[in-house]
């Protein structure tokens, strides 16, 4: 079989790594998908994996497996929902969203409520297997005992407890038991971790780190997988966090803070006091004891590890019966949403001979927030070549960690010098050069692709239109919808112009063309980063300028930038852009006045 393994966020890996270690076992390909936002943390990066819809396409998988609510709809293979928790009480867990063939469920709970939703729905399968995440309680239920008692001495203590709330702003308890979370560690000594989700809001982690610094025996975890903190731990403070379930399955006491399960079966507060007592209580009387044996048998009575074993099992059985669907049937409010998450369908993916290789170029300086993601963007090109200015922010650690990139460090001089060195050291003809901050959609990719290799290319070089993102959402206006660039070309056909120092200009020496695809362009960070870069330009702009014979006056000081500003906000609709299009507008106007004051400057340093 070739599956899918599909990871949204952070804590699929944990759940899909057992089902990865049976593929291995049996022969299986895989190929891990990853959403952008993950790159800097997955920890599988020497195995196959890809951010892009367009390689999944292309893999034409048999299944997918999926630790969360969407998946794709246009993607060969049966979609198989393995699930992301053990909380049944949460809002959505039982809510058919009609991407799924399968529902691989956790234990007779599930399997019962889901297989009343078929009887419904007659659209998909279930079948009962245990979750692959609790494999690991099998092999590894004493594996960090040793290390326990370590801590346990180090701090003079005999219990651990664990604090795991959720992040979701409208349960979490994180606001609420920060001081009950201070004295219980201050007065009974018992050693507190302390491991937030990776949505939890910034503010309550800084919050909770700090107090970590305050106080040695609460510790703050920053591994990503808490099932190591599980284990150690004697005790889970949480509010509706599905940990919960998962540390109940090891037939310890949970206290939790106002929990909205309906039917709840451990020791749960309506108000966000007593903290101390009830730990004290728990760890004394262990009031919930029999609770905690309904809800293993209910919720997850395999006990073998071996649930990732029969998913597998179940998938391909299931495979055999009935074949691999060729994508999902969804209504037409359900394809837009997916399409909002992960793209449209690539239309006719690329799938010929490849008889023109691509070189892919990049300057860089400190760009450590883009050079990950940029460096996936660009891997289906056949070398990638990357000229850094002795970049101090981490950049160069992340480049010289993809062996298939080759790095050249150089002073910067100006653009058109840097760009004009890089371009020299392509070993392709044909050459995508790209700024950091820039990523090509995979419609736009399959483009390219076809470009490049048609046996009748109908141009030399091909400019690309941009799409602005301020911050994560679209510019459509202010100037910037009829923004294009040359990205595509050959480097036989074309040279930067040598008067320009800052928005360098290629000639080409040949046909232009234009894709019809666009580009993404992530220019806007913040507001101080893009006033940055606005009068950094200026400035640039302005040694250009200081050739000219003239001295700037109140004409180039007022009316200029007031032009600018007048041309792109009311001229180019940037008023339709709201916020957005009057912060640029105004940071552009910005750029214009600091070219004129520079070459004040520069003028009377002559």
């Amino acid at each position: 079989m070739k599956i899918i393994l599909f990871c949204q966020n952070a804590y699929a890996f944990g759940i899909l790594a057992p089902i990865r270690d049976v593929l291995l076992e049996q022969e299986h390909d895989f190929l891990w998908y990853i959403s952008e936002k993950l790159l800097d943390n997955f920890p599988y990066k020497n195995e196959d994996y890809t951010v892009s819809t367009l390689d999944l396409q292309r893999y034409k998988s048999d299944a997918i497996f999926v630790p969360g609510n969407e998946v794709p709809y246009y993607i060969r293979g049966l979609k198989v929902q393995v699930f992301h928790g053990l909380a049944g009480e949460k809002k959505g867990h039982f809510r058919i969203r009609h991407y799924f063939d399968l529902y691989l469920t956790q234990g007779p709970y599930f399997t019962d409520k889901f297989n009343e939703l078929k009887k419904i729905h007659k659209n998909f399968d279930v079948i009962e297997t245990g979750w692959p995440k609790l494999d690991v309680y099998s092999s590894e239920k004493n594996r960090y005992d040793f290390e326990k008692k370590a801590i346990l001495q180090q701090y003079n203590t005999d219990k651990i407890v664990l604090y795991a709330p959720t992040f979701s702003p409208s349960l979490t308890s994180a606001p609420f038991l920060l001081k009950e979370i201070k004295d219980l560690a201050e007065q009974n000594g018992y050693v507190i971790f302390i491991k937030f989700h990776d949505l939890m809001d910034h503010k309550w982690i800084r919050a909770y780190r700090t107090l970590a610094n305050e106080i040695p025996n609460v510790l703050f975890k920053d591994d990503k997988n808490i099932i190591k903190s599980l284990l150690q731990a004697d005790i889970l403070i949480s509010d509706t966090s599905s940990v919960i379930y998962e540390f109940i399955l090891l037939n310890k006491p949970v206290i939790s803070f106002k929990n909205i399960a309906e039917k709840v079966l451990w020791d749960n507060s309506k108000v966000y006091t007593g903290l101390t007592e009830k730990v004290l209580n728990n760890f004394q009387l262990d009031p919930h004891a029999a609770d905690r044996a309904y809800i293993n048998m209910q919720f997850h009575p395999y006990q073998d590890g071996k649930s990732a074993l029969r998913m597998v099992n179940a998938v391909k059985n299931h495979i055999e019966t009935n074949g691999v669907p060729e994508k999902r049937e969804l209504s037409l409010a359900r394809r837009f949403k997916i399409n909002s998450m992960f793209g449209k369908p690539t239309l006719n993916p690329f799938n010929g001979e490849k008889i023109n290789k691509i070189s892919a170029i990049l300057i860089t300086y400190n760009e450590d927030i883009h050079i990950n993601a940029v460096l996936e963007n660009v891997k289906f090109a056949d070398e990638i070549i990357v000229v850094d200015s002795f970049s101090t922010d981490g950049t160069i650690e992340k480049i010289k960690e993809r062996p298939n990139v080759k790095l050249i460090q150089r002073p910067f001089v100006n653009y058109t010098d840097q760009k004009s060195y890089a371009l020299e050291q392509a070993t392709n003809d044909w050459v995508l050069f790209l700024d950091a901050d820039e990523r090509i959609p995979d419609r736009l990719r399959n483009e390219i692709l076809e470009t490049v290799n048609s046996k009748e290319p109908t141009a030399d070089a091909y400019y690309c239109y941009r799409i602005f993102m301020f911050k994560n959402k679209v510019l459509r206006f202010s100037g910037w919808q009829r923004d294009k660039n040359y990205r595509l070309f050959k480097k036989s056909k074309v040279h930067f112009t040598q008067d320009r120092i800052v928005h360098e200009t290629l000639v080409v020496n040949g046909q232009s063309g234009v894709l019809k695809n666009k580009l993404i362009h992530y220019s806007y960070k913040n507001y101080e980063d893009y006033k940055g870069k606005m009068i950094k330009y200026g400035q640039m702009k302005a040694v250009e300028e200081l050739k000219k014979d003239y001295s700037p006056n109140l004409y180039h000081f007022i009316f200029r930038p007031f032009y600018k500003f007048f041309n792109h906000y009311i001229l180019r609709f940037g008023v339709l852009d709201g916020k957005k299009g009057l912060i640029i507008c105004y940071l552009n106007a910005l750029g214009v006045f600091s070219r004129y004051k520079e070459l004040k400057r520069l003028r009377n340093l002559r």
